[in-house]
């Protein structure tokens, strides 16, 4: 019986997993895309929200991301409800 070399064997690792959907993940803190998406708006008018104030930022770090509670995204939208 022939003898195998266990050092010509190399490590075999198993495949990286992509992250779960936003809906799945249940993140209290969200960055800028994702806050966005979460709202149905484009990053874009995300941040002309953020920088008129109308909606507060989490910044944990020096010159960390601008991160949005979800639960503030949440008031965002219900104190924006009207009947048409």
């Amino acid at each position: 019986m022939a003898q195998v070399d266990t050092k010509a064997i190399t490590e075999v690792r198993p495949a990286r997993r992509k992250r779960p959907p936003l809906e799945l993940q249940e993140r209290r803190l969200l960055k800028v895309a994702q806050a966005a998406e979460y709202l149905s708006i484009s990053p874009w008018s995300l941040r002309k929200l953020i920088q008129s104030q109308e909606l507060p930022i989490v910044r944990l770090g020096d010159g960390g991301p601008w991160l949005l509670d979800r639960a503030d995204l949440d008031r965002f939208v219900e104190g924006r409800k009207m009947y048409a």
